[in-house]
This record gives C-alpha cells, sequence and structure tokens, in this order.
C-alpha cells in the first residue's frame, strides 16, 4: 500500500472516530436545547395565565388546550415553577408520548391559583436521525474531498520522490555514473536526496576499490600459485621417492585446490556486484548438450551411467558465462558426490531443468548445502562454494532452486521463466 493511502486511511479513521464523538455531543447539546426552549415556552405561558388572573379575568374563560387552571387552599404554600416529564395520551396516535410538563401556583386577590401546562418532546429518534444524517453528510463530503487532495498530493507533492525512486532503480554502480535527482522545494525530500547522492558517491569509490582489490588480489595469487605448481611438477620428474611423491602430490592438491578457491571467490564478488548482465535470451538446450559432452570422458573415467532427457529450443535469459558455470557447477557436483558406477539423470523441458546423482543421504540440514564452505563430507577435495555459486547465480536471474533427496538420488531442480521461440 502506498505512503499516501496509508495517510488517507489514518485520517478518515480519525475524521469517523471525531465525528462519531461530535455526533454524540451534538445529539445531547440539541436535546438539552430544544428542551430548555420548550420549558421557557410553557413557563411563558403560565407568567401571561398569572397576568391575566391578576387583571381579574375569571379563570374559566383562561382554560385553553394544554392549559390547566385549579383553585388550591390558601393554606397551601406556594408551589415554585418546576419541570417534570410525563405521559400524554394522544388519540390522534392512539398512544402515549412523552410530554414536559410545567407547574406553578400563586395566590392572587385572596384566591390561590394553580397553574399547569404541557408541551410535546422532541423524539429523540428524531433528533438521533437528523444528527446521524447531517455526520453522514460530512463524512461522504471530507471522503470525496480528501480523496481528491490524495491524488493531487501524489501527483504533484510526491512527484519528486517518485522520481528518486525511479532514479535509484535505475542507478548502477559499475555504469560510473553520478546519481542525478529532481530538485524540489521541500525540505525533508531536499535532505533525502543529499543524502542519497553522498551514500551512492561513496557505494561507487568502495565498488570501484573493493573491484581493483579483488582483481589485483586474484591475479597476483595466482601467479605465484602458477611457480609453485610449476616447481612441484618438477619435483615429480626428479628421482624422488615414493614418500617424496606422495607429499608432492598432496602439495599439487592443495595448491590447485587454493587455486579454485581464489577463482571462486572472485566471481562470488562480481556476482554479488551484479557485474553480468543478461545479452538477451540463450539457447539453453543446446549448452545443456555442449555441457555433457564436454564432461563425456570424465562420466566414462569415473564409470558413470548417463541418462538424458534434453527437450529441444529451451530459452531462457542468462548471461551465457553465467550459464554455463550453473551447469558446470551443477555437472561437477553430480560427479563428485556420485556412487562408484553410479547414475546421473539430467531432464530438461520448459519449465525447469533437474540433474540427480545417486549418492549416501545428507549429514546435515538439506538448507545448508548452499552456504559457502559447506561439504557434506570434511575430508572431501571440494572446495565447498560450487553449490553457493549456482544459489548465487540463480537469485539473480529469478531462478527457483531446490534440493530433495527421493529414491537414493540428489536430485537438483531449477525452475525459470521462458522465453517463447520468437522472443
Amino acid at each position: 500500500m502506498k505512503l499516501i493511502h496509508k495517510f488517507t486511511l489514518l485520517y478518515l479513521l480519525i475524521t469517523l472516530v471525531v465525528l462519531i464523538m461530535g455526533g454524540v455531543f451534538s445529539y445531547h447539546v440539541i436535546k438539552k436545547e430544544v428542551d430548555k426552549e420548550q420549558t421557557r415556552y410553557l413557563k411563558r405561558n403560565i407568567d401571561f395565565t398569572m397576568q391575566e388572573l391578576s387583571r381579574g379575568i375569571y379563570p374559566d374563560s383562561l382554560f385553553q388546550n394544554k392549559m390547566e387552571v385549579q383553585t388550591l387552599d390558601m393554606s397551601i404554600p406556594e408551589i415554585e415553577f418546576f419541570v417534570r416529564d410525563t405521559l400524554v395520551w394522544l388519540n390522534y396516535l392512539k398512544r402515549f408520548e412523552p410530554q414536559v410538563k410545567v407547574s406553578a401556583s400563586r395566590k392572587i386577590d385572596d384566591r390561590h391559583y394553580y397553574i399547569s401546562t404541557y408541551g410535546a418532546i422532541v423524539d429523540t429518534q428524531d433528533i438521533t436521525d437528523a444528527v446521524v444524517t447531517s455526520i453522514g453528510g460530512i463524512f461522504l463530503i471530507m471522503l470525496i474531498v480528501t480523496a481528491l487532495v490524495s491524488v493531487l498530493i501524489s501527483r504533484k507533492i510526491l512527484k519528486p520522490f517518485n522520481r528518486t525512486l525511479k532514479a535509484m532503480r535505475s542507478f548502477r554502480l559499475r555504469e560510473k555514473k553520478p546519481l542525478s535527482l529532481m530538485s524540489t522545494s521541500t525540505s525533508e525530500f531536499k535532505r533525502l536526496n543529499l543524502l542519497l547522492e553522498n551514500m551512492t558517491e561513496k557505494m561507487q569509490d568502495d565498488y570501484a576499490a573493493l573491484k581493483e582489490f579483488s582483481e589485483n588480489a586474484s591475479h597476483e595469487l595466482q601467479t605465484p600459485l602458477s611457480i609453485i605448481m610449476g616447481k612441484l611438477e618438477l619435483l615429480m620428474d626428479s628421482d624422488i621417492s615414493d614418500e617424496q611423491a606422495r607429499l608432492i602430490h598432496s602439495a599439487q592438491n592443495a595448491v590447485d585446490k587454493l587455486s579454485k578457491m581464489g577463482q571462486s571467490l572472485t566471481l562470488l564478488t562480481k556476482l554479488g556486484n551484479r557485474e553480468f548482465e543478461s545479452p538477451g535470451p540463450i539457447d539453453f538446450s543446446t549448452l545443456l548438450k555442449e555441457c555433457l559432452f564436454a564432461f563425456q570422458e570424465l562420466l566414462e573415467m569415473k564409470s558413470l551411467i548417463l541418462e538424458e532427457n534434453i527437450e529441444d529450443g529451451v530459452l531462457i535469459s542468462m548471461h551465457p558465462v553465467l550459464a554455463n558455470i550453473l551447469l558446470n557447477n551443477l555437472m561437477s557436483n553430480a560427479i563428485r558426490h556420485n556412487n562408484p558406477k553410479g547414475v546421473i539423470r539430467v531432464r530438461l523441458n520448459q519449465d525447469h531443468l533437474e540433474i540427480a546423482n545417486t549418492g549416501e543421504a545428507l549429514s546435515g540440514p538439506p538448507e545448508e548445502m548452499f552456504e559457502r564452505f559447506r561439504k557434506n563430507e570434511p575430508n572431501s577435495q571440494s572446495i565447498g562454494l560450487g553449490l553457493s555459486i549456482v544459489k548465487q547465480i540463480c537469485s539473480q536471474n529469478d531462478l527457483h532452486i531446490c534440493y530433495e533427496y527421493r529414491a537414493g538420488m540428489h536430485v537438483l531442480q531449477i525452475s525459470f521463466k521462458m522465453l517463447s521461440n520468437s522472443a
């Protein structure tokens, strides 16, 4: 949900609560004022009747609808004005209705008169309906006005913010272009843009330094490793004992492992920096067949049976280099962790790629196998980075990789969105 929509909903919720509270308050105020005016009107009628009695008007001539005049004993003290609620039967409605009754007594010319009158009380339901209608109308008007204002704010006031988001989405570290943001008069957006510009400038500097360091480190590391490997090969060709040959062979394996680890870490760094952009769709079917052909001799050497079912014309959007690395790592993993005379099953269709190999069940949680330097067998010659690289490649290309162990086989499946052959 957009920020402006959240503000709008919160504002309308607060407005609704305030209007409900205001409606309750208005109901009581209106009822009180109406009752007060009705009582005042009835008191004026009683005062007028008393004035007429003081002028000597005979009481019987003052009788009128809702007005009563009675004569009391002179010994009874005067009754001050008092108001009370009562129920009066109304013939035309055929029911009792609530009424307000005002009464008082006065001694006039040696006579004691008791005067009372009553009038209808405004129905509380009528007041409630009036208040609800007015509050509902106000809320509807505010709803419409708020919606229009929200659209205006979203298009006008938040325009620099939306432009900033668009610029950040298109920003690329490796392009070495400074981030250019839209100027704005809003102080909060100014501070945000300044922070982003400074932050991206520092990111570009850090990225350039890190890239230079990783490239130099990889290059400088490979040189002494190559020298060491060459010296060890010379030693292997010289007159040495079996024990010395075994030690030299062990050193060669360690150097080779160190060289592969350096290359893999450099690749992971490049993947993390997103240096591989997809140039367009590639023929994944052809690429997979070429990969299997390259591993044919190694499969025969290890007496592994390859079962393949590859559908032609499978296209995916991925950089060719990453696709080769992905397939090579998956096949290397299937060969390295297979049983003697085991089976490798490769299936490719328009929905997914599945590579399965025979082998013993994992000793640890399956989700850990994609972590760096995680190996199922501690003494394995693997550097523990192959599946981590596979996972990183899948994440950057919106591919989903999952693992399961079924029927004595390790199954790695990569699901992807296909492109049509006309793409």
